[in-house]
């Protein structure tokens, strides 16, 4: 009798494995949200979740129209909370979203890719000596790579007067004076952001 009743729960454990994880999830949008004991505003709150949290869809159906029956693992208290959260503190996860939002990060990678043949193929022109330039904006950019998307390495103020190396495109490449370690950041600014000083 017991080993029906172990071998009875074994199989419903390894049935409800693919149905959890057919499960519907949803994500918090707002900063903070409110899981409540009962489908109701004024009901006690069980937990309050952040945003970009994912809870699991218990129902399949709204409740009141406007409420989600979910749960989610507490890491706080290391239990499974379950209860109601409003619907316009969430939003659904599909699939479709999934593949949405893995072809756009994809899309931004390839036109990363594309930027950085065109750095390549833009030759640089070196200056030897260097040039003499100066900022003539109250705060400029020194950018890692000759484009706006580029990171960001330093900031420099109006007037200061820096050492261009070389240019590509409408960007040059500048050394910026030695700080207080002897250490020399390199990087790119944009043309309209100096001027050269001739001498």
């Amino acid at each position: 009798m017991r080993k029906t009743i172990l071998l009875l729960l074994c199989a419903a454990l390894l049935l409800s494995v693919p149905l959890l994880s057919q499960q519907k999830k949803l994500r918090v949008i707002d900063e903070k949200a409110s899981i409540h004991l009962e489908p109701d505003k004024d009901s006690a709150v069980a937990e309050r979740v952040e945003k970009g949290t994912l809870l699991t869809l218990l129902s399949k159906d709204r409740i009141k129209e406007s409420w989600y029956y979910v749960s989610f693992r507490s890491e706080d208290k290391y239990i499974t909370i379950s209860g109601f959260i409003h619907a316009s503190a969430v939003e659904e996860i599909s699939e479709g979203a999934k593949k949405a939002k893995e072809e756009k990060k994809r899309s931004r990678k390839s036109k990363k890719a594309t930027e950085e043949v065109k750095i390549q193929v833009t030759k640089e022109v070196t200056f030897d000596p260097p040039r003499k330039v100066q900022v003539i904006l109250e705060s400029a950019n020194i950018r890692a790579n000759p484009n706006f998307e580029s990171e960001i390495v330093h900031q420099i103020e109006k007037g200061l007067t820096l050492l261009a190396v070389g240019k590509i495109g409408e960007w040059f490449r500048v050394d910026l004076p030695p700080d207080e370690e002897g250490i020399i950041i390199s990087g790119f600014i944009h043309q309209t952001y100096i001027r050269e000083i001739r001498d």
